[in-house]
């Protein structure tokens, strides 16, 4: 197999998940615009239950591929497994499905909805659709297929955003969109089979106990800890869908959205997960440890200079994204912008590349138990902001612990196990600009000659240029470490 540096398949992947993101965010504004409130709060209630069923009965499969797949010794091996894991992911995809149209009542009298029930084939058919499309990227990093993966992302985003702009220029209306949204979906989950199949160069429906078995074994805690995850993901979402209107729920789920700024740890970890996993089998638990800490670096690098500049200009952000009748929700979605730096990585990685899945889970139980505690108590003394501040506080003080861990197992001293330092002064920069041009937006006059939007978009280049001479040395020497050999 052909070697590829750890940066270089970063940036590859980095750049397709941008390009998509561009596509999906230009169709979240659309269909923002297109939906009224309560479309669009009766489709976020549907994903709120998809992702809730998918996480609690998908048993942590989606988190093998890249265990066993980096693993397996040849080419057989991973053949074995990919045909194992698919044939288990569409049988329980499936079953998921099922569960959700027969729960379609439940569903309607929690959230008070009764339009739900229209859209039973979106609750049986888009779970097995997107378990199996989220497959491929897993699948492809460990292949070293990046250049493909940036195609089929591209082709999957694109899409969609051709099915929503075809459904607006005739004039048809949301209902139609969804029928759309699912037919679409499903096309691409079978392009997914086909690509496996060729790439793995034999996948076929196999059921295997044995792999089944080790692949539970090691899946089970992780998929426990994602159910406990989503759960303290969309706790908010659930407390708001209850006590409050189908209109109220839109807002809070577009302020609540994370905004794809992650991409770049997402993509790094993607990259980064197998490499680790392959690291730590042989002994190098430092090295290991060591190329995580400069990944999060780079990324928090990133991930803080937007984040500081959307939290300060919050409501152009929202208006451009979601439209002003999302207005009410813009202190929400500033708390959840903070959780943005938080995501400068997966806490969990070197637990996850050492086997140490229940420690994650642990993290993930304390997670929800503080979460579900401080969520309603939250709502009622802060309102609709609650919720989404039990959240971030949540996020927060779990954080450290998972660290705690990562430094017990790896013998790696707390200190040395994330990079502190530069995360502190990179976070003091952030803060600075943010004042500076917080008050430079306040003073000057040119949203009476550009319009606010406008505005705020030059002070962020100018601010981004002034922030990256800054930076410009700190991310020399990371990407040279990064991609340095191993």
């Amino acid at each position: 197999m052909k070697k590829t540096s750890l940066g270089g398949d970063a940036v590859r992947l980095t750049f397709s998940k941008a390009v998509t993101i561009c596509i999906t965010t230009a169709t979240g504004m659309i269909l923002s615009r297109f939906c009224s409130l309560e479309e669009y709060g009766t489709y976020s209630s549907m994903l709120l239950v998809i992702n809730l069923f998918v996480s609690i009965f998908m048993l942590g499969l989606p988190s093998s591929i890249n265990y066993f797949l980096a693993r397996a010794e040849d080419d057989d091996e991973k053949k074995h497994f990919l045909s194992v894991y698919y044939t288990a992911s569409t049988i329980l995809s499936f079953v998921i499905g099922l569960l959700l149209v027969l729960s379609v009542p439940l569903i309607e009298k929690y959230f008070e909805n009764d339009t739900i029930s229209r859209f039973w084939y979106f609750l049986a058919l888009y779970p097995w659709a997107t378990i199996i499309s989220s497959s491929i990227e897993n699948v492809l990093v460990v292949y070293q297929r990046v250049n493909l993966l940036v195609i089929c992302k591209f082709i999957s985003s694109a899409m969609i955003l051709l099915s929503l702009i075809a459904v607006q220029l005739f004039g048809f209306g949301f209902s139609v969109y969804i029928a759309v949204f699912v037919a679409v979906n499903c096309l691409y989950a079978l392009i997914v089979y086909i690509i496996t199949h060729r790439i793995s160069k034999g996948l076929r429906a196999l059921i295997d106990t044995g792999t089944i078995k080790k692949i539970l074994v090691f899946s089970l805690p992780i998929g426990l800890s994602t159910v406990v995850g989503t759960l303290s993901i969309e706790i908010d979402k659930l407390l708001i869908g209850y006590f409050m209107d189908t209109d109220q729920l839109a807002i809070y789920s577009n302020a609540a959205k994370e905004l794809p700024l992650t991409i770049v740890a997402a993509s790094i970890t993607a990259v980064l997960l197998p490499r680790a996993a392959v690291l730590i089998k042989n002994g190098r638990v430092e090295r290991a440890v060591r190329l995580w800490n400069i990944s999060t670096e780079l990324s928090i690098i990133i991930i803080s200079l937007f984040t500081a500049g959307i939290f300060t200009y919050a409501r152009d952000v929202v208006t451009f994204l979601y439209s002003e009748k999302y207005l009410p929700g813009v202190t929400v979605f500033r708390i959840y912008t903070l959780i943005l730096p938080i995501r400068c990585t997966y806490f969990g990685l070197i637990l996850n590349s050492m086997g140490k899945t229940k420690k994650i889970l642990l993290c993930s139980i304390l997670n929800l138990i503080l979460n579900a505690v401080l969520n309603p108590l939250f709502y009622y003394l802060f309102g609709m902001e609650g919720p989404a501040a039990a959240t971030l506080f949540s996020i927060i003080v779990l954080s450290p612990l998972m660290l705690k861990f990562t430094s017990d197992v790896s013998n790696v001293r707390f200190s040395k196990v994330f990079p502190w330092k530069a995360v502190g002064v990179i976070f003091i920069i952030n803060a600075a600009f943010s004042i500076l041009f917080y008050y430079i937006k306040s003073l000057l006059p040119f949203q009476q000659f550009i319009g606010e939007l406008a505005e705020s978009i030059l002070l962020g280049v100018i601010w981004s240029a002034g922030y990256f001479c800054i930076m410009r040395k700190r991310l020399k020497r990371d990407w040279k470490e990064l991609n340095s050999a191993e």
